[in-house]
């Protein structure tokens, strides 16, 4: 019987996919960022749609919790766009992805490997 519990189950096979090149551990390249501090940007959360822009506020000195958002995609996206983020995810090569993306291109980012399932870990309320 395994005794592992189910998120280092699933942190352990989102590793191996993205090991094996899944799309959703693909992070962004250094010209999709320089397009996105310029305001041509998009994000996604399914293959081929982007999300629409008018889902998002302002996102200049915003802070933003991005919640199993690792990959180095989406949070990328939005610190370019001045958003100060904070990505939470509990697969490390999802968060090696976002560590990989902000050392590049100079941004800091908070990154907190944890269970989303589970309360927060956080001492205090995450507002701006």
């Amino acid at each position: 019987m395994d005794t592992r519990n189910y998120a280092d189950i699933n942190a352990k096979i989102i590793d191996r996919w993205v090991r094996d090149g899944w799309e959703w551990g693909v992070p962004i390249d250094h010209e999709a960022y320089t397009k996105a501090k310029n305001g041509d940007w998009d994000v996604f959360l399914t293959p081929i749609i982007p999300v629409p822009k008018t889902w998002f506020p302002g996102l200049r000195d915003i802070r933003l919790l991005g919640l199993a958002s690792g990959g180095g995609q989406q949070m990328p996206v939005f610190a370019a766009q001045g958003a100060r983020c904070t990505v939470l995810d509990y697969a490390d090569s999802q968060l090696a992805g976002e560590k990989m993306v902000a050392e590049w291109e100079g941004y800091s980012m908070d990154m907190v490997k944890a269970d989303m399932s589970k309360p927060l870990p956080f001492e205090t309320a995450f507002s701006a």
